[in-house]
């Protein structure tokens, strides 16, 4: 048998004492969405994935009805502990001075209008505009004092009310544009609270070894930056290959690798782009994105980045949904990053301690192409306890027609701080304490209506737990049915569900999952 490799995770070396977590960039709630929609697939992904930052688009122009669709957006993520970042597309054009003023006014009545009014106090951070766009996309690359003067109004404007909002400098992409970081550091650390960027991994192949080491030491220049001021860094938009063709009048804003068989890949390139992240110092990341835009948005432009697809009535996953979805539940903040050293270069790791439980949550990439057994040492804790432990494998994508992410594979037992067990080539693998194995409540008052176009409309009491996540739904013409997977038809976050497909008499069944991933009694 092979050496054992040793993975050794620092407890007393702190690279980050407040991560902030991986999320995603959201704007679903700028495009109509069924109520249905919502609990079945996204809202209810959403609890699933549990991720802990997000961060969105708006539009200073907006009506009060578009702000009241944000508000409410907003307002479950703060039912899910998830911090939001917020930035504009297309902002106006303004002179300096009284008219630029004015605007900045005009962006902070819509983000004291959003906390005070609607108590969405989840938001935390604004930038001015997105990749220093005005007029064209990063134009504002070209003229940084006017960046500068923007934030300067809007910061006086934040100060004089009293708003709590940290602003974000600069938001460029890729990081061949992050010296405009570097100008605002040196010209701007006044009226900005925490620093960010955006980067596209264009230049490396999905099977290059030596991206992690370029992007991790990436990371920590900008997080570097940041931290000579004594201020975070987030990576607010970041994905793999972009395609951005234009084919038969179609802008192509998609990803190149989706629908050839690389697509399972992505997971992996992202994965270690979070775990070189984590170990870089930054205080937050984003994937874009959460899903895709609908086919209806544009005749003349697509835009397809999701976890899962918005077409037509397709909202299939996607491979890497089932990686960094892990990723985004198991890497939330607030939380401690260690320091973790291997001592295999094809070995990607990091490790983090969560705020709130004290739970542990270590994640391992293999870029070798064969099994690897591992020794995991957690320096300065003797710790005993099982860890879950969840693998994506991207040459058996654990695909699910609801998004329900995969199961743990099983546990690995801890003794004195070592934890001893096999990585399997070309994987990513998650160790974790953060979970319970207590199931939630079976589900109570179960009735089942048929409606005026014969089809079963089904509606049960809510389960109360502090961890539920969702539901799932089972149908069979057997009474003494199993649920399994064979006869899912359906999860959701709502008390009820319509099953559109039955046309004779059936039996239901509906269970819990907490966000352990325990299921109530069947």
């Amino acid at each position: 048998m092979a050496d054992k490799c040793k993975i050794n995770i620092y407890t007393e070396d702190i690279v980050h004492p407040n991560f902030g977590g991986l999320g995603f960039h959201v704007f679903y709630h700028i495009h109509p969405m069924s109520k249905e929609v919502f609990e079945n697939i996204v809202g209810k992904r959403w609890r699933e994935m549990n991720p802990s930052f997000a961060r969105m688009t708006d539009l200073w122009d907006w009506d009060k009805t578009m702000w009241d669709k944000t508000a409410k957006q907003l307002l479950f993520f703060k039912e899910t502990g998830t911090e939001v970042y917020m930035t504009t597309w297309n902002p106006q054009d303004t002179a300096e001075g009284q008219e630029r003023a004015d605007y900045a006014k005009r962006v902070v009545d819509n983000l004291e209008y959003l906390i005070r009014e609607k108590g969405a106090t989840n938001i935390k951070y604004y930038c001015m505009t997105n990749e220093l766009s005005l007029n064209g996309w990063g134009k504002l690359r070209e003229d940084l004092p006017k960046f500068k003067d923007y934030h300067r109004n809007i910061y006086e404007e934040l100060k004089a009310r009293n708003l709590d909002i940290e602003l974000l400098a600069t938001d460029a992409s890729p990081i061949a544009w992050w010296d405009t970081i570097q100008w605002a550091v040196d010209n701007m650390d006044d009226i900005t609270k925490i620093y960010g960027g955006h980067h596209y991994i264009n230049d490396y192949k999905l099977e290059d070894e030596s991206f992690y080491q370029w992007f991790l030491d990436k990371m920590k220049w900008g997080a570097g930056m940041a931290k000579g001021k004594n201020k975070n860094f987030i990576m607010g938009e970041f994905g793999s290959k972009q395609d951005g063709r234009t084919i038969d009048g179609i802008k192509r804003d998609v990803c190149i690798y989706w629908d050839t068989p690389q697509e399972p890949l992505v997971a992996i390139q992202l994965s270690e782009a979070a775990i070189a992240a984590l170990n870089g110092g930054i205080y937050a990341m984003g994937y874009w994105t959460f899903m895709d835009f609908p086919d209806s948005y544009r005749e003349t432009y697509i835009n397809k980045w999701g976890t899962f697809k918005w077409t037509g009535d397709d909202f299939s996953t996607r491979a890497h949904y089932y990686a960094y979805g892990l990723l985004t539940k198991f890497f939330r903040g607030p939380a401690t990053v260690f320091r973790v050293n291997t001592d295999d270069q094809l070995l990607r790791a990091a490790a983090l301690q969560h705020h709130e439980k004290g739970t542990y949550s270590i994640v391992v990439v293999s870029r070798k192409d064969k099994d690897t057994p591992v020794n995991i040492s957690l320096d300065g804790k003797v710790l005993n306890g099982d860890f879950r432990k969840y693998v994506y494998d991207p040459s058996n994508i654990p695909s699910n027609p609801f998004g329900d992410l995969q199961d743990a594979v099983g546990k690995v037992s801890m003794k004195d701080g070592i934890l001893i067990d096999a990585i399997a080539a070309g994987t990513l693998n998650i160790y974790t304490t953060a979970y319970d194995e207590a199931p939630p409540a079976s589900v109570k008052g179960l009735k089942i209506q048929k409606n005026t176009e014969n089809r079963y409309h089904l509606s049960w009491e809510a389960n109360t737990e502090d961890d539920f996540c969702y539901y799932r739904i089972y149908r069979s013409e057997n009474p003494d049915f199993k649920p399994g997977r064979e006869n899912q038809i359906g999860s959701t976050i709502a008390t009820e569900f319509l099953d559109k497909d039955a046309v004779k008499d059936h039996y239901y069944k509906v269970l819990a999952v907490d966000q352990s991933g325990n299921v109530s009694q069947k």
